[in-house]
């Protein structure tokens, strides 16, 4: 029997079993109770817990997937139900309406036909969900009535996740508030703008300065004076707020970073690049002039030294550090192919926020470094062992002395701003580096990120993936070195929204130090907190007549915070949100004893 014709004789036996038996499920089908699917789709789609305290589809606060059905609720995956059955096994139906709520996917101009459509309830998101290959019929072209099967689930989640934010590159459309005006013709004179005698600006009016070499980003002012000077209008301005000038946003797309065109500057607030908007209006001489010079950059911030390399594609830079005598700080990133995808249906004048998404992906290859010991200069101050490794000694407070001079630390090291595509939105990233260090390690980390927020209806979740290729770990001491990516999408100099990601690797270690005299008898027996190279250095030849036994252990973890809103318009509206996704608690990947 060929195996079409199998499939035929199996779905025609599913179709008359559940037929005569509406909840039949094949034998060896293994299901998922529908409260569990909708914690999944919770989980795989970033949803923030909902924390009303209320009711919802009859369930109270405590009950097994109290969680899961009233945060999907918030985020209006189930308005299509009135009545859910959270243990019963979860059917192709409601799997697929809640995936198509969840993705955003459109139902309009849906032409697939499906044999049974006059016992489904919500056939349009049916069969959007059929022709994304969220779901599938069978071979017959009918949609199942049963329990669908956990593979099959999981299939149909990862498979929403990937069509949400589905980029239409063919959109792209700025309506501004009636009234205001457009100047693409204009150059810059410290705080004003000078303009062609024709120029139809007058004071009070509203208008937005098209981008240029000059201006990346656009801008968008209320004329506050006009003076005529030499056959031209020379023009004094106020800022003008967004809701002012900007009625609706409608776009899609997705832009590569190139590094080498954008506006650059560095964590004190100098040029590095004067950006352009179209790089291939410089001549050969001006890019290798430009990528000669972004190719050894070097300043100072906050005490850090900087080296960067950059170029189109990607930025490899190292900060470094005197700790104190004899322990420095060194990090370095490579951060390559870096994407940027957008979109944007936005009421602005309203202040709402139809569907919104900025995701970004990049590799990055992080390697983090402290070289030398603190013990050098701490072990000069004391005669004996037992002075040394006592707990109620002054050792540990010399030793935080010493931990304090490199306490946690934030820079920012770099702040890009690049136009997209030939629209005028601008996507601005600032490059920061958070430190709290006190031990000696050095860590080498690849992956591959994919970071982005999503809204939906003035309703926001997340979209965090992060892919570990290659792994190096050696420590000594506690620590947390996170890489920050604060990402805004701009218009006329306007940031719309923007993510946060704070993104590393941390280490907790705790010794114990253990002194026993010639006569047995326990000298010391204190647990630190302190880096392992205090305690091994100090004890390590000196004269003691007894035994040391210095152990303990370290735990590895991964380090992920999110923010979405905190720079930019969508927080006008209460959508600033901050997420932990890993800290030790929850992300720790390795345990080493020693």
């Amino acid at each position: 029997m060929s195996t079409k014709i199998l499939a035929i004789f199996m779905s025609i036996m599913m179709l008359v079993m559940t037929s005569i038996f509406p909840g039949f499920v094949m034998p060896g089908t293994t299901t998922v109770p529908t409260g569990e699917f909708l914690a999944q789709v919770d989980e795989a789609f970033g949803y923030a817990k909902d924390d009303s305290g209320k009711e919802v589809y009859g369930l109270k606060v405590g009950d097994e997937y109290y969680d899961a059905v009233a945060t999907a609720a918030k985020y209006d995956v189930l308005v299509d139900y009135e009545t859910i059955d959270v243990y019963a096994s979860v059917k192709p139906e409601f799997v697929a309406t809640v995936l198509v709520n969840a993705a955003g996917i459109e139902t309009d101009d849906i032409t697939v036909a499906i044999g049974n459509a006059a016992k489904i309830a919500n056939l349009a998101k049916v069969s959007a969900a059929v022709e994304n290959e969220i779901i599938s019929l069978d071979a017959l072209g009918r949609l199942s009535l049963s329990a669908m099967d956990k593979a099959d689930v999981d299939a149909a989640i990862a498979k929403a996740v990937e069509l949400r934010g589905k980029i239409d590159e063919e959109k792209n459309s700025v309506l501004l508030v009636d009234g205001v005006k457009t100047v693409d013709e204009y150059t810059l004179d410290g705080d004003t703008i000078i303009v062609p005698d024709d120029t139809d600006l007058e004071v009070g009016d509203k208008y937005v300065l098209a981008q240029s070499d000059e201006i990346l980003t656009g801008a968008a002012y209320t004329v506050e004076a006009v003076e005529e000077v030499g056959g031209e209008k020379v023009i004094t301005n106020s800022p003008a707020a967004i809701e002012d000038v900007i009625e609706k946003i409608d776009y899609e797309g997705s832009s590569e970073v190139d590094f080498a065109s954008a506006m650059i500057l560095n964590g004190n607030g100098d040029v590095i690049n004067d950006g352009t908007l179209d790089i291939n209006k410089l001549s050969k001489e001006d890019v290798l002039k430009t990528l000669k010079k972004l190719a050894n950059v070097s300043f100072s911030v906050g005490g850090f030294k900087i080296k960067a390399k950059i170029t189109d594609t990607g930025l490899d830079f190292s900060v470094s550090k005197n700790v104190c005598n004899g322990v420095a700080l060194s990090k370095s990133y490579s951060l390559t192919n870096l994407t940027v995808d957008a979109k944007a249906d936005m009421n602005i004048a309203k202040f709402n926020f139809n569907e919104v998404y900025l995701n970004f992906d990049y590799d990055l290859k992080d390697t983090t470094s402290i070289t030398g010991s603190y013990a050098q200069d701490i072990g000069k101050a004391y005669e004996t062992v037992g002075e040394k490794l006592s707990g109620e000694s002054k050792f540990v407070d010399l030793a935080n002395k010493y931990l304090a001079k490199l306490d946690s630390t934030s820079i920012k090291l770099f702040t890009f701003t690049l136009p997209i595509g030939s629209t005028p939105l601008t996507v601005t990233f600032d490059v920061l580096l958070n430190i709290g260090v006190n031990g000696r390690m050095e860590i080498v980390i690849q992956s591959e990120e994919y970071h982005g927020v999503q809204i939906i209806n003035n309703k926001v979740s997340t979209v965090n993936e992060s892919k570990v290729v290659d792994r190096h770990v050696d420590i000594y001491g506690t620590f947390e070195v996170c890489l920050g990516l604060d990402v805004a999408l701009g218009l006329y100099g306007y940031p719309l929204v923007d993510v946060g990601v704070d993104g590393g690797v941390g280490a907790y270690v705790e010794a114990t130090a253990r002194l026993v005299d010639k006569d047995g008898n326990i000298v010391v027996d204190s647990t630190y907190t302190v880096p392992v190279d205090y305690l091994v250095e100090l004890a390590s030849g000196l004269d003691f007549e007894g035994e040391i036994d210095i152990g303990g252990y370290a735990d590895i973890y991964g380090i992920l915070h999110v923010s979405v809103g905190e720079n930019s318009v969508i927080s006008k509206v209460g959508l600033s949100k901050t997420w932990t996704i890993f800290d030790r608690s929850n992300g720790t990947f390795a345990h080493i004893e020693f």
